[in-house]
């Protein structure tokens, strides 16, 4: 076939099951830089313990061997690819029933083990418990055709994407690994633009589609590069700008265009209201309270508010919450809380809109964020004029 042009000699692996194990790993010992990846489960890879194991291991394999492993110990060594695995240059994907009696679990075990021991290629072993010799169960079903689609699409297609399974989407780990790429210039968050020859902080954008939005709110520290009037107290840089009005959102924009050379804007409101969607788990009134407010706890809670001080005495540090994206994306934070955020209505006024810390997450129970909890985000680039519209 391959003579023939009808197989690429670059691209075989092998599958196998049950006796089709042990033909698929015969075909790798045998022939290893043939052999790409392989797949295989319940199949024998010793003989002399299948001989003593198994109810019909001896009546089988002295059948096919013509001698039991103690009248020829070497020719059943001579049969088991467990003493050949060395040779093995394909990934091995591994899987067996934990309950299976026509193959002993062992032998998985036992090919797990060996090829763990040279080190040589990856493996990896799934047992599916309580499983005959074969799975019964529709999920363990549907786990074989998984694991083997992933296994080939990282082994055999490479169009897998690297990522450590052990790492749970999600967890606290993965947010953390996932915020190594946030921009920061020393201890502050943003990119720098440099103008006459002096590096100025401003912020770091990301890709929503085709949009190139603020990963964070702007913080303090950015926004006091535009107005030098604009204070705050050390150790608050990170803080999200606050008590910062529509028109001077759109003065900062302005500043940021003229001192990169680059077009930055508020969003328009059609174009990011998608993103804003309250959810658990960000710097809301729900947060500091410890529970779901409801209407009259929202305007109970509130009066209370009057008896902090400082400015805005809720607000965290950006990127203080989990940030939100898909695997794929990088991540965008604090659209949930912390501060209103500036940005165009149709009708060309500002509206404030987004989670803030002074107002609970669920909306029916909120009002407007008070201006000292009010910010911006902002957007790289020309706004997008094409409409669209469906029946």
């Amino acid at each position: 076939m391959i003579g023939k042009g009808v197989v690429d000699a670059d691209k075989i692996a092998t599958m196998g099951w049950s006796n089709g194990s042990i033909l698929s790993t015969s075909l790798i010992t045998t022939y290893p830089e043939r052999y790409k990846v392989a797949s295989v489960g319940a199949g024998d890879i010793e003989w002399i313990s299948d001989w003593g194991n198994v109810a019909f291991g001896e009546a089988f394999d002295a059948y096919y061997f013509g001698k039991s492993p103690m009248q020829d110990p070497q020719l059943y060594i001579n049969k088991s690819p467990f003493f050949k695995m060395d040779k093995v240059k394909a990934p091995v994907l591994i899987f067996h029933g934990s309950a299976d009696t026509n193959v002993p679990p062992a032998q998985s075990w036992s090919y797990f083990r060996v090829l763990q021991y040279y080190g040589q290629v990856p493996v990896k072993f799934i047992v599916f418990p309580g499983e005959p010799h074969g799975p019964r169960k529709l999920t363990h079903q549907m786990r074989k055709v998984d694991e083997e689609i992933a296994w080939f699409d990282k082994y055999f297609f490479k169009t897998a994407k690297t990522n450590n399974e052990a790492v749970k989407e999600g967890s606290p780990l993965e947010a953390l690994l996932r915020e190594k790429s946030v921009g920061r210039i020393g201890a502050n968050y943003g990119a720098t633009a440099t103008v006459k020859g002096k590096s100025v902080l401003i912020p770091e954008v990301v890709l929503r589609g085709n949009l190139e939005i603020g990963r964070f709110e702007v913080t303090r520290a950015q926004y006091a590069e535009s107005d030098k009037s604009y204070k705050f107290e050390p150790g608050t840089e990170n803080y999200p700008a606050s008590g910062i009005t529509f028109d001077q959102a759109k003065a900062y924009t302005a500043w940021l265009s003229k001192t990169t050379g680059q077009t930055w804007r508020l969003p328009n409101q059609s174009e990011v209201a998608g993103m804003y969607e309250k959810k658990d788990g960000e710097n809301t009134l729900d947060y500091w309270a410890g529970y779901s407010l409801n209407y009259d706890d929202t305007a109970l809670l509130q009066k209370k508010l009057a008896d902090l001080s400082g400015n805005a005495p809720l607000l965290k540090p950006v990127g203080s919450f989990a940030g939100q994206g898909k695997e794929s994306e990088e991540l965008v934070f604090d659209l949930g809380g912390n501060v209103a955020e500036w940005v165009v209505a149709s009708d060309g006024k500002g509206k404030a809109i987004g989670g803030s810390a002074d107002q609970p997450t669920d909306s029916h129970a909120a009002h407007e964020a008070a201006p000292s909890y009010t910010g911006l985000r902002i957007v790289r680039g020309a706004a997008n004029t094409t409409t669209s519209s469906s029946k």
